[in-house]
C-alpha cells in the first residue's frame, strides 16, 4: 500500500504502516450530545468515513471507535435549563438526530460506540494509577494531571509548554486549586445538585481528556494508528490525551497518525453552537440529496477549512448529476486499471479528494461524450463507491447497510 498521511505530530505525511499487520485501528472524537449537530460535524464524520472505507478497499480490516461525551459542563447546564432534564433523555434526543443524517450522508455505523458514562469505573482506575505513578496529585476532592512533569508536553503542538501558556484553554478549570498554570483535572468534585458518581477522592465525575483516553484504551489497546478530530481539539485535549496515555501504559507513541480536519464556516466565520451561525445538515437534506451533500463536503480536502455560501451546492449539481449518468453506462466487460490507478494515487496522497474528483469527472465526461475505455464507466463506479456514494453501490445506512 502507498498511502501517506498526514500527522500534526511530526507535521509531515508518513507512509501508512498500521501497527497490527491488516488491522487499522481508528479513534475519532464524537460529539458532546447536548444541542443539534451541524453541517461542519458531518464535514468531520464523512471525510474519516471515506477514509475507513479506502482502508477497506485496500484489504485491511479497519475497528473504527467513535465516542459520546454525555457528561460534561455543557450536558449539565442545558439539563438545569430544562429544569431538570435527565441528561440521559438530552443525549439521546440529540444523538439520534445525528445519527439519522449521517445515515442519510450513508457514513458506516461506528464499529464500537462508546458513552462516557459507560465508563466510570475504567476513568476512576485510570486516575489511581496516575496518582499512583506520581504525575498526579489531589486538592479537595479534585484530581489534577501534572502537566509540566509529562517531558513530551507541547510536541502535538510544537509547542514549549510557555507557548501552550499563551493558548485559549478550555479545561484550565479550578485555577486556585492547581499547582501548574497547565495542569489539567481527571477528576473533579460534584457540587450537591449535579451528578456525580462515588471515587476514592470524592462524589464527582471525570475530567473531559480522560474519558477518551481511557475509551480508546479500552476498545483499541495502549497503542493505536489513527486518532481523528477536528483541529480545534489539538490543544488542549489532544495534548492531554497523549500525556495521560503514555503516563498509563509507558508505550509511547499513543498514536502513530494524528489527523485534524479543518473547519467549516459559514461566509468565513466558524461555524459553532455558541456562535449560533449554524447550517443542520436536516435543514439541507429537505431541497439536497443526500449524495450531493457528500460529494459537497468531499469537495474540500479534509485539512482545510470549508466556507460554506449559499449557492455552493447548486455550483456541484451538475458535477453530482454527471457522475450519476456515467454509472448509468456501465457494461460487463473487463475493468479498466488506468482511472483506478489516478483516482488511487490521488486518495494515496493523504486523501486528495478534491484531485481524485476531477479525476473521477474526467473520465464521467469520456463516458458520456463516448470516447471512454473499455471497462471504464466499471472502474468510475468503483471508486466513487469507495467514495461512499449509495446512487454507485457503496454499502451502509442509505442503502438500509446498518452493520459496522
Amino acid at each position: 500500500m502507498n498511502l501517506k498521511l498526514y500527522t500534526s505530530l511530526h507535521n509531515e505525511k508518513i507512509t501508512f504502516e498500521p501497527v497490527r499487520s491488516n488491522e487499522v485501528s481508528i479513534y475519532v472524537c464524537g460529539v458532546t450530545p447536548y444541542d443539534v449537530t451541524h453541517l461542519g460535524h458531518a464535514f468531520s464524520y464523512v471525510h474519516f468515513d471515506v477514509l475507513r472505507r479506502y482502508l477497506l478497499s485496500n484489504k485491511l480490516t479497519v475497528k473504527y471507535v467513535q465516542n459520546l461525551t454525555d457528561i460534561d459542563d455543557d450536558m449539565i447546564m442545558v439539563s438545569k435549563r430544562l429544569n431538570g432534564k435527565p441528561i440521559s433523555e438530552i443525549r439521546d434526543e440529540n444523538d439520534a438526530l445525528l445519527r439519522n443524517d449521517l445515515d442519510q450522508l450513508n457514513v458506516l455505523r461506528p464499529t464500537v460506540y462508546p458513552y462516557a458514562t459507560d465508563h466510570i469505573k475504567e476513568i476512576i482506575t485510570a486516575t489511581s494509577e496516575l496518582l499512583q505513578k506520581n504525575i498526579a496529585y489531589v486538592v479537595d476532592g479534585d484530581v489534577f494531571f501534572k502537566a509540566e512533569q509529562f517531558n513530551k508536553y507541547g510536541n502535538l503542538n510544537n509547542a514549549t509548554y510557555e507557548t501552550l501558556l499563551e493558548k485559549e484553554n478550555p479545561e484550565a478549570k479550578q485555577r486556585a486549586k492547581r499547582r501548574g498554570p497547565l495542569d489539567f483535572l481527571l477528576w473533579q468534585k460534584s457540587p450537591a445538585d449535579e451528578p456525580g458518581w462515588d471515587s476514592p477522592w470524592s462524589r464527582g465525575r471525570p475530567g473531559w481528556s480522560i474519558e477518551c483516553t481511557v475509551m480508546s484504551i479500552s476498545h483499541l489497546g495502549e497503542q493505536i494508528d489513527i486518532h481523528g478530530g477536528g483541529k480545534d481539539l489539538l490543544f488542549p485535549h489532544h495534548e492531554n490525551e497523549i500525556a495521560q496515555a503514555e503516563s498509563l501504559s509507558g508505550e509511547a507513541p499513543f498514536c502513530n497518525w494524528w489527523m485534524h480536519n479543518g473547519m467549516l464556516q459559514l461566509d468565513g466565520v466558524k461555524m459553532s453552537k455558541s456562535l449560533g451561525n449554524l447550517v443542520l445538515v436536516r435543514d439541507l437534506l429537505k431541497t439536497t440529496e443526500p449524495d450531493h451533500l457528500r460529494l459537497y463536503l468531499l469537495s474540500t480536502h479534509y485539512r482545510s477549512d470549508a466556507n460554506y455560501q449559499i449557492g455552493d451546492l447548486d455550483d456541484i449539481k451538475a458535477l453530482y448529476e454527471k457522475f450519476k449518468v456515467a454509472c448509468r453506462n456501465i457494461q460487463n466487460v473487463q475493468k479498466l486499471t488506468s482511472i483506478t490507478e489516478e483516482f488511487r494515487d490521488a486518495m494515496d496522497d493523504d486523501l486528495n479528494t478534491p484531485l481524485a474528483l476531477q479525476k473521477l469527472s474526467e473520465s464521467a465526461n469520456r463516458i458520456i461524450n463516448g470516447s471512454n475505455q473499455t471497462g471504464e464507466a466499471e472502474a468510475l463506479q468503483e471508486a466513487l463507491n469507495i467514495l461512499g456514494f449509495a446512487f454507485a453501490g457503496a454499502r451502509g445506512p442509505a442503502l438500509n447497510d446498518f452493520s459496522p
